[in-house]
């Protein structure tokens, strides 16, 4: 007997959580118990060792995400990973690069409009001491975050309510997620949930889960690494231009990052119009016809998001739960 959406949805983050967590205690614990000894890294001081273990186990912490989805579908959703948009087709990897070069646009505007304004100053560039960093932390967030938050939670929230219900629920529970970040408030929070509306569009618009992938990894990534501004609340450690935050912070999201603020808001809204204009003007994914992700069938399946009816977070979210635990092992050191 297959089990409700609600307890597939449990399960498989309990799942997702215990197999976050062996990265840290197989990997995290015994090299940072080896670097207190002077035996591994012994020349790195807390911060770049911090740095340096975060990017040994947040690769690891994304494969186990990724296994979690794989093994609670098999298992749990008795579906193929086509049910939740993975189809590692022509259509993914072009959908993978309209996502992120949709972002990447919209991120540009942002920047662009806030130069323009005063909002920003530009005070340097090339700050890349710890540029890699960053950018394994933009890869591995938006990956593991859109494999949880727009794979499997939103698809078994389709299944088990309907299509508009979904998107809602699976964007306020990405939003609420990253309100614990630091700096977080009221605005930041909407903000979130429009960002997750976004990447939630950039599924259901081209039926392929990349293309969410790719919108995260590029808005995380040219939102800190290229143009200096914090990432949901934290502030990289490297960028290619560095920036003094001015203006209102209800306009740019101030120490959040520009998705607390009017601007990163309407950015999302412009990344969702753009979405739709790439589909609208023929940029279908090859395969599509076999169905995808918002279609009345998947390849090799009997639904996929965006359907009617079948049963059953954030640049940061459940995912949040695996991040954290993450961060607290390095924090140990």
């Amino acid at each position: 007997m297959k089990l409700r959406a609600g307890w597939r949805i449990l399960l498989q983050i309990a799942l997702m959580i215990a197999l976050g967590a062996l990265p840290i205690l197989l990997v995290a614990e015994p090299l940072t118990a080896l670097h207190k000894r002077g035996l591994f890294l012994a020349a790195l001081a807390k911060e770049p060792y911090d740095r340096a273990i975060n990017m040994i186990v947040g690769p690891l912490l994304t494969m186990a995400v990724i296994a979690s989805m794989a093994i609670a579908a098999r298992y749990l959703d008795r579906k193929p990973l086509a049910h939740y948009g993975v189809v590692l087709d022509r259509a993914w990897w072009r959908s993978l690069a309209a996502g992120f070069a949709i972002s990447a646009f919209v991120m540009s505007l942002v920047f662009a409009l806030e130069v323009w304004t005063g909002w920003v100053r530009i005070t340097g560039t090339f700050v890349t001491a710890s540029i890699s960093f960053s950018v394994v932390t933009a890869l591995c967030v938006g990956t593991y975050e859109e494999f949880f938050s727009r794979g499997y939670l939103l698809r078994n929230l389709i299944d088990g309510t309907n299509l508009p219900v979904a998107i809602v629920v699976s964007s306020l529970i990405f939003a609420v997620l990253h309100a614990t970040t630091d700096n977080a408030s009221i605005v930041s929070t909407i903000g979130l949930f429009v960002n997750a509306l976004f990447f939630a569009s950039a599924l259901l618009l081209t039926r392929r889960l990349s293309a969410a992938i790719g919108a995260h990894i590029a808005w995380n990534l040219f939102e800190g690494v290229v143009f200096g501004f914090p990432v949901s609340g934290d502030k990289e450690p490297a960028s290619l231009i560095a920036i003094e935050q001015r203006g209102h912070a209800l306009l740019t999201g101030g120490a959040y990052g520009p998705e607390a603020g009017l601007v990163g808001i309407v950015a999302s809204v412009v990344g969702i119009g753009l979405l739709y204009l790439w589909r609208r003007d023929g940029a279908r994914p090859a395969g599509e016809d076999a169905g995808a992700p918002g279609d009345a069938g998947a390849p090799g399946d009997a639904g996929a998001p965006g359907e009617a009816g079948a049963p059953g977070d954030a640049g940061a979210p459940g995912s949040a739960a695996v991040s954290a635990a993450g961060s607290a092992a390095s924090r140990r050191h």
